[in-house]
Order: structure tokens, then sequence, then C-alpha cells
């Protein structure tokens, strides 16, 4: 059974999602940290979010908003760390993670590029119910599905990629 994956990165925290075969809610997940430092923040969530990852056994597509443009370039630089490292991690640990731009699967799953905050979560508890505690875990689920639906095309198009060989990950 693959498993399906939507990130949604912040500068305080990383939410997912875990659709399985059917499009089914099968976990959601969140990493975070409460310190109001970015870099002590930084690295205790994604430490923990590496430790998670290193028990993920079974095969998965992944998917990760991209990193947006903000106004302020320090947090502009603060989501793109994240996403880089959640994109780096999930490729330690043999997922492929696809980055995603908002406005794509926004596109793709709610049928409006710009879809508001109140529209994806319209969709999403009309999709799979009221089973979000956040908004962000609407937004990872959407980005669950449009990875789910992605993979769907290509294999159905004779489009998927090959599998990677897993890489070994060497210590020191």
């Amino acid at each position: 059974m693959k498993r399906f994956i939507g990130f949604d990165c912040s500068s305080k925290a990383i939410h997912s999602v875990w659709l399985g075969n059917e499009g089914d809610i099968l976990k959601q997940v969140k990493w975070e940290h409460n310190s109001k430092d970015f870099e002590e923040r930084f690295l205790n969530f994604m430490s923990d979010f590496d430790q998670y990852l290193s028990t993920i056994t079974i095969e998965a597509q992944a998917a990760v908003e991209a990193a947006i443009f903000i106004q302020n370039p320090k947090s502009t630089i603060s989501l793109s760390s994240v996403v880089g490292c959640v994109k780096y991690l999930c490729y330690k640990y043999g997922i492929t993670c696809r980055p995603i731009d908002n406005t794509k699967w926004k596109k793709d799953i709610i049928g409006k590029g710009n879809a508001s905050k109140l529209e994806i979560k319209a969709f999403a508890e009309k999709h799979w119910g009221k089973t979000f505690e956040e908004q962000d875990f609407a937004d990872a689920a959407c980005i669950a599905l449009w990875i789910k639906r992605k993979f769907e095309w290509e294999k159905l198009n004779g489009q998927e990629k090959p599998k990677e060989k897993t890489r070994k990950v060497t210590k020191g």
C-alpha cells in the first residue's frame, strides 16, 4: 500500500497529512517547537522531523508547498530553510518529495488558484469531514491529494518515474 503525504510548512511548524490509496486520511502529524528564536525552533522541530522520518518503512510519495516570497526577507529565508530541509530529509529517507507552488495545487484541487483559507477549509471538510484542528492540516491534506492525483495520472499515462535506489545514510 502506497502512502501520499502533503506537507505545509511555516517558520513555526511542519504540518503533514498522510493519505491511503483510497484518499482516506490515515494520520495528521505536526512538528513544532515553542521557542521565539527561529534558529533554536528550527533545529528542534527539524530534528524531531528527521527522527520521525527515519522510522518510515513503507513506500510514499510526498509533496511540499514551495516557499513563497514574503515581504519580510527574514521570513522568506526562514520558510525557505524549512521547505528545503523537508525536501532533503524526504530524499535522505527515500521518500520522493516534489515541491508544488501554492497557486498550482489550489487550482488543481480547489479549482481556483487564489483560493482563500476559508475556501480551502470548506473543500477539505466537504471532502474528508471536520477532522482538521488547524487550517494548516487542511492545506496539507489538499497537497497530499494533489500528489496522489499526480501520481495516479503519471501511472495511467505511463509517465511514472522509475523507483530510485534508496540512498544509504552514512554517519560521520
